[in-house]
């Protein structure tokens, strides 16, 4: 073996005379040449997160079918055109989530063998939901931090709405029964999930009028969404595909075997709510349907047919005239 060309205590030497940045480029140029890649594409550290709602298609169309079921339901309930719209998708913590200071209520959903999510709207919303299920005009005056007891009541019912909505939304897709678990103005105490848990997130602009405008957020933890997530990868298709009659008639025959709630409706009547609590036995509400017009026999929220009043074999019945005529 051949002699070092420096002794240690030499190599020693010349490292302390040495500055510790030439030391680095000494080192870095006895490296080969690193080869250089043709087509180098930036990386933006702060894009889009790899686990991004947008990149699972599934979730996606989910919240685009939300946007149709909330808009239907909205124009029946204010007798007016409500834009909503989906302003954003993000994968946020939880823990950024319940720390906004503008006034929120907070609606806890729960899917049994699942967990929970959350739902929260501008106070100012709410109140407008609320004055138009009392048969207002649907608005809110001023900035409402809270909401009364009546409102709160009120509320409740919403997120039953809401729990009904999302087990429809959910249904095609994987079969998820939710729940109104609780509302709250602080989201603290909540419980949702784990403080650094990420949460698929939806948001999306409300539009009640010119001068009330909102937002409303839909949070699904990780954890909940986890055992769902290959569904939510598959890719949605508006391809036209070939019908499979068997399945069809399978499907009919299963349809036909479903329970549905029917309601005629006599006609509807808009008073204040003094006078509502006023009300006794004996007295009457003026509806608004003259007694030579046709009744509206419902399933579900969707009105089917025409139909008249009446007695059959000692029971009230409703006689079905002709169906209802939708659109222009």
């Amino acid at each position: 073996m051949s002699e070092p060309i420096l002794a240690p205590e030499e190599i020693a030497a010349l490292m302390a005379e040495v500055d510790s940045g030439e030391q680095t480029e000494a080192i870095f140029a006895t490296l080969p040449p690193i080869i250089q890649p043709a087509d180098v594409k930036s990386f933006q550290f702060d894009g889009r997160d790899d686990e991004s709602p947008e990149r699972y298609p599934m979730f996606v169309n989910l919240q685009e079918r939300l946007v149709e079921m909330l808009d239907e339901q909205w124009d029946e309930l204010f007798r007016r055109d409500i834009s909503v719209q989906v302003s954003s998708l993000e994968n946020l913590l939880y823990r950024d989530i319940i720390s906004v200071d503008a006034p929120q209520v907070y609606f806890v959903f729960e899917a049994e063998g699942y967990g929970r999510i959350l739902i929260s709207f501008d106070t100012a919303l709410i109140v407008a939901f609320v004055d138009a299920m009392l048969g207002g005009d649907g608005e809110a005056s001023g900035n409402p931090q809270t909401l009364s007891a009546v409102e709160m009541k009120l509320a409740n019912r919403i997120g039953d709405k809401i729990s009904k909505t999302l087990s429809d939304l959910w249904g095609p897709v994987h079969p998820l029964e939710f729940s109104l678990e609780r509302l709250d103005y602080d989201p603290q105490f909540l419980a949702v999930t784990g403080a650094m848990e990420k949460c698929f997130s939806t948001f999306f602009d409300i539009k009640l009028n010119d001068e009330l405008t909102g937002q409303m957020g839909i949070y699904y933890p990780r954890p909940f969404l986890e055992p769902l997530m290959d569904i939510l990868r598959v890719t949605v298709s508006d391809d036209t595909v070939e019908n499979d009659d068997e399945w069809t008639g399978n499907l009919l025959d299963r349809l036909s075997l479903t329970q549905a709630s029917l309601r005629l409706e006599l006609g509807r009547c808009q008073i204040n709510i003094g006078s509502f609590l006023a009300m006794k036995p004996g007295d009457f509400l003026p509806l608004s349907t003259r007694t030579t017009d046709p009744c509206s026999l419902w399933i579900e929220d969707i009105p089917l047919f025409e139909a008249r009043p009446g007695e059959k074999n000692g029971v009230l019945a409703a006689e079905i005239i002709q169906p209802v005529q939708h659109g222009g």
